[in-house]
C-alpha cells in the first residue's frame, strides 16, 4: 500500500468513525488538539528534534466504556537533530494517523465536573512531506525521500472534563509513541496533547 492510499485510508475511516457516531444513538466525541513531543535518543547516537504537535482526534463508543477513536496530527518539524552525520537537514513535515481503542473508567464527580479517566493504545502510520526537495541524506548518506511512510504505536492514558459549558468539555492525553522502523533504529516520544472535547448522543 502506497503512503499516499494510507493518508486517504486513514481519512476515510477516521470520517467514517465520526460519521457513524453523528447517525446513532451512541456517544461520539471530537477532539481537536495541540501538544509537543519530545524524542529519546537512538542507538546510533541521533535523535528526532522536539516540536509542537496539531491535531484533531474523533470516536464513537462501542458499549459503555470502550471507545474505537480515529486520529489525525501534523507535525511542523520531523527532523534530526543537527548531528556530525547530519549537519544541516532541511524542513521535513510530519503527518500522523492513527486508529485507537480506549477504555473509559466511568464518570466522576470533581469540582463540581464530571471527569472521566482513560487508557488508549492504537496503531498507525508517520508518512513524511519534505516541501523543497524529493529527498534528502540523513544520517550520512541514508536518503529519506518525499513520503516516506513509518509505522507507529501509541499508547497512553488521559482523563476528560466533561460537559464544562454544554456539549463543550476538556480534555488532557499522555502517550508515547515508538517508531519500530526508522531506518533500522527505533525511536521513542513522549507526547502530551490537551484541548478541547465536544461530545454528544447517549452510550
Amino acid at each position: 500500500m502506497t503512503s499516499r492510499l494510507m493518508v486517504r485510508s486513514a481519512l476515510f475511516l477516521f470520517a467514517m468513525t465520526v460519521f457513524a457516531a453523528s447517525l446513532s444513538a451512541q456517544k461520539g466525541e471530537i477532539y481537536p488538539n495541540a501538544g509537543y513531543f519530545w524524542s529519546d535518543t537512538m542507538n546510533n547516537g541521533q535523535r528526532l528534534q522536539s516540536d509542537g504537535i496539531y491535531g484533531l482526534k474523533g470516536g464513537v463508543f462501542l458499549n459503555q466504556n470502550v471507545q474505537l477513536e480515529g486520529s489525525f496530527g501534523y507535525l511542523n518539524h520531523f527532523e534530526l537533530r543537527p548531528s556530525s552525520l547530519n549537519p544541516s537537514m532541511g524542513a521535513v513535515r510530519g503527518f500522523l494517523y492513527d486508529v485507537n481503542l480506549a477504555y473509559n473508567f466511568g464518570e466522576r464527580q470533581f469540582l463540581n465536573h464530571r471527569i472521566s479517566p482513560f487508557i488508549t493504545a492504537g496503531t498507525g502510520g508517520l508518512t513524511t512531506h519534505i516541501p523543497n526537495a524529493p529527498s534528502m541524506l540523513i544520517n550520512g548518506g541514508t536518503t529519506l525521500e518525499n513520503k516516506d511512510t513509518f509505522l507507529t504505536v501509541n499508547y497512553g492514558a488521559g482523563v476528560k472534563f466533561l460537559n464544562v459549558a454544554g456539549p463543550m468539555g476538556f480534555r488532557f492525553d499522555v502517550r508515547g509513541r515508538t517508531l519500530p522502523n526508522f531506518f533500522g533504529e527505533t525511536t521513542t516520544w513522549f507526547e502530551p496533547t490537551a484541548g478541547l472535547t465536544f461530545s454528544w448522543g447517549e452510550r
